[in-house]
């Protein structure tokens, strides 16, 4: 879902970490409780397209926790707490989507501050439980605000008027990202909620 590329990922600042464990002798088994840290500073020096393709790894690594998180939840319906989390790990996607299109869309004035750091070590990645799986989305979350608040940031820099073709690049690769774990999460509920279309062409 989220392995994808784009014209515009220049800079890796989200650092990946995954650990394959394997039983011995005849039987190997492959474990859903991979992690996927992420550490990541705006750094100002560099172009507006780097700073915002930096903003799209740690969405992208969401993905991957997404994705992980939504394996390990067990077939059928999800229980009321999981799915409400769900829901709330969605609204979290769709504020980055929103943001994203404030400036595609309507080049509203900047709306905020985010900080220049984020990181988060996805400690609960190993616990497949309810409370983990919480847990789990719980960070993502946070994660998400996070990176919503850090667009908001760059956003002050960005001149008015459409962005230049690089950072408009940049941010389309963001929202397509910000979408896909959208749009994997309404399909583990089956809700039929989706994001607005994009006001734009490629």
């Amino acid at each position: 879902m989220a392995s994808r590329s784009h014209g515009i990922r220049p800079l890796l600042v989200g650092a990946f970490l995954a650990t394959l464990v394997a039983s011995t002798m005849l039987v190997a088994t492959a474990v859903a409780s991979d992690r996927i840290p992420v550490s990541s500073v705006d750094d100002t020096s560099l172009s507006i397209a780097n700073r915002i393709a930096a903003v799209d790894n740690v969405v992208a690594a969401m993905d991957g926790r997404l994705q992980r998180i939504i394996g390990s939840i067990p077939p059928g319906p999800p229980t009321i707490p999981v799915a409400d989390s769900l829901s709330a790990t969605r609204q979290s996607l769709g504020a980055i989507i929103g943001t994203l299109d404030s400036r595609l869309c309507t080049q509203d004035g900047a709306i905020g501050q985010g900080d220049a750091s984020l990181a988060d070590g996805d400690l609960f990645a190993s616990d497949t439980s309810s409370a983990g799986l919480l847990n789990q989305l719980s960070s993502v979350r946070v994660v998400a605000s996070e990176a919503n608040g850090r667009l908001i940031r760059i956003f002050v820099a960005i001149p008015p008027g459409p962005p230049v073709d690089q950072a408009r690049t940049a941010l389309i690769g963001v929202r397509t990202d910000a979408v896909a774990g959208y749009e994997a999460i309404t399909a583990r509920l089956g809700d039929a909620n989706h994001p607005p279309s994009p006001c734009f062409t490629l």
